[in-house]
């Protein structure tokens, strides 16, 4: 029997098998000898066509390359040591080169530049309108009036004199304040939807112009389930707005599922902060309503079990706390809860203050019923499901993101052709 033949492994020529992506390695080949007195094994020249022989691939990555040898060839030079590698990331191309600020040399944030009448602070991660932000101070100053009247006083009450239950009072009404005030900020202080800018520079004009000699864009025919939906252009903007889309003069924005801009948290109310919104009202009433009878079963219990008159309870430590959280939860709970009841009856509907107001104002013009609601899901269940439960989704505006700026020159050749033109 004859012996198996071994099987020598190669690879390409110029390629180390100890040397890695990171620490390349390139061996040195000696140049055939002209005066070589062993034939080549090549037939043809190797001086007209160079050849370059495979190394074997040895299981020991230590193995020395393999180096053709004759008498007469010259002795071939060590290989180089290998050398680190170190990548540079690419250069940005010149349409996306990060503008910075001339005298900070930072780079400039797109809240710097965005045309509004927004505020921003803490570098554009909150923003608020930038109407007057005197009623939003004075309903905060009231949230914290009552909430500060009622845990100075009356929780305190509770909590030593009621056992359990008032400790369950106590703590069922610090977390609804808490959910409230929360709330309260997330909607006064977040992105209520704005829409980006500058989608639709050229819009199609109507080729009929109106009375005064001016041409407005051409709306936007859309389907909505089964019924058309127009959608206006916003010269401002630049842009046309989605269905149910409202520009707020106010904020100078158009705003995305706008329902109205409320004054008392000085922003807007939109699709990414209606939920805050909706349970800042049913926080706020449901915590007025545990406020103003605890408050008033205090002041009863005073009276009742110390043998005193109401205005002795009243001017007693704890009742006057409790008579001035009581006063004022009265006179806030009416506007709170019809605004509550009003929004409710919105969200059974699926729709927004917006277009009831719209709606109101079409019966008074047009005889016969209202038009369809063609973004109702067919049930009240389905409505408030798709309105509160529905996703926050990301910001259009991107605040805290960079600017980038083109730094792209005109080609001379075009600029000449155009003058030339």
């Amino acid at each position: 029997m004859t012996a198996a033949p071994t099987v020598r492994r190669t690879h390409l020529p110029g390629i180390n098998p100890s040397a890695s992506f990171f620490r390349p390695s390139r061996p040195s080949f000696s140049r055939p000898s002209s005066s070589s007195s062993q034939p080549d094994e090549h037939p043809y020249d190797s001086d007209s066509f160079p050849l370059k022989r495979l190394h074997p691939l040895d299981e020991d990555d230590h193995h020395p390359p393999f180096h053709p040898t004759s008498k007469s060839s010259s002795v071939s030079s060590p290989s180089p040591a290998p050398s680190a590698f170190n990548p540079t990331p690419p250069l940005l191309p010149l349409n996306s080169i990060v503008a910075t600020d001339p005298l900070t040399h930072r780079p400039i944030r797109r809240y710097a530049q965005h045309p509004s009448r927004n505020r921003f602070f803490f570098r554009g991660r909150l923003l608020t309108s930038g109407d007057t932000p005197w009623a939003f101070a004075a309903a905060l100053c009231l949230v914290f009036g009552i909430a500060g009247a009622f845990f100075s006083s009356t929780a305190v009450w509770w909590w030593h004199n009621e056992g359990p239950g008032g400790i369950v009072l106590v703590v069922i009404t610090a977390y609804l304040s808490l959910v409230t005030i929360v709330s309260m900020l997330v909607t006064a202080f977040s992105d209520p939807g704005i829409l980006p800018r500058g989608l639709d520079e050229d819009p199609p004009y109507q080729p009929v112009e109106s009375g005064d000699g001016t041409r407005a864009p051409m709306p936007r025919i859309l389907k909505v389930r089964a019924d058309v939906v127009r959608v206006k252009y916003c010269p401002t903007c630049r842009t046309y707005r989605p269905p149910r889309s409202t520009h707020c003069k106010l904020c100078d924005n158009c705003i995305d599922g706008c329902d109205h801009h409320c004054q008392w948290v000085n922003n807007c109310v939109g699709r990414r902060n209606y939920t805050s919104f909706f349970t800042l009202l049913l926080g706020a009433a449901t915590t007025l309503i545990i406020v103003i009878i605890s408050s008033a079963l205090h002041l009863f219990f005073l009276t009742q079990r110390n043998d005193i008159d109401f205005r002795k309870a009243v001017s007693h430590g704890q009742g006057t706390g409790s008579a001035v959280a009581f006063c004022l939860s009265i006179a806030v709970i009416w506007p709170v809860g019809a605004l509550l009841t009003y929004h409710m009856r919105l969200l059974l509907l699926n729709i927004t203050t917006i277009e009831q107001i719209r709606n109101q104002a079409l019966k008074t013009l047009v005889a016969g019923p209202a038009p369809p609601n063609p973004f109702s899901h067919g049930s009240w269940r389905r409505n408030i499901v798709a309105v509160l439960c529905r996703p926050r989704g990301y910001s259009w505006l991107d605040p805290t993101g960079v600017v980038l700026e083109d730094r792209r020159e005109a080609n001379p050749g075009m600029t000449i052709g155009m003058d030339v033109v």
